[in-house]
């Protein structure tokens, strides 16, 4: 492969992690598709086949050896309900009606979950609701 479309790979890679996951996984298979770029460049006439196993190789060896020291330092204060963060502000609704500050259920995203009623007032059944946090399995729930 050439040595351009390498960088191409590692660019496409590191702007998908930017945009969506930002957990640094393809960060890292960026990185290796940048480092067998540059390799790539400075060869001549390296085979396909080797360039892919360095390829697989690096990306093992980056994940295995940057990935974590990267989270711990760039999300060092990620707590249970950090994996759930990215429902805050998604609609829902309730499967019954709430009571202000009150407890029930509520679907979101087609699966059902628990939620609180965040507001001072009632959320009735059917009602669309936006997440405004989540604790836990728990949706906290607010009128749109």
């Amino acid at each position: 492969m050439v040595w351009w479309a390498w960088i191409i790979l590692g660019i496409a890679c590191i702007a998908i992690e930017i945009h969506f996951t930002h957990d640094f996984s393809l960060c890292c298979v960026g990185v290796s598709a940048f480092i067998v770029g540059a390799i790539a460049a400075f060869t001549t006439r390296l085979p396909d086949f080797s360039q892919w196993l360095g390829f697989g190789a690096l990306s093992v060896a980056v994940l295995l050896l940057v990935r974590k020291p990267l989270l711990g330092r760039f999300q060092p204060h990620r707590g249970r309900d950090a994996d759930f963060n990215y429902l805050v502000g998604e609609l829902a609704t309730p499967d019954g009606d709430l009571p202000a500050n009150g407890a029930g259920r509520a679907e979101l995203r087609g699966s059902t979950w628990t939620a609180r009623n965040g507001a001072a007032s009632d959320l009735h059944k059917g009602q669309r609701c936006r997440v405004e946090k989540v604790e836990g399995l728990t949706l906290w729930l607010k009128a749109e």
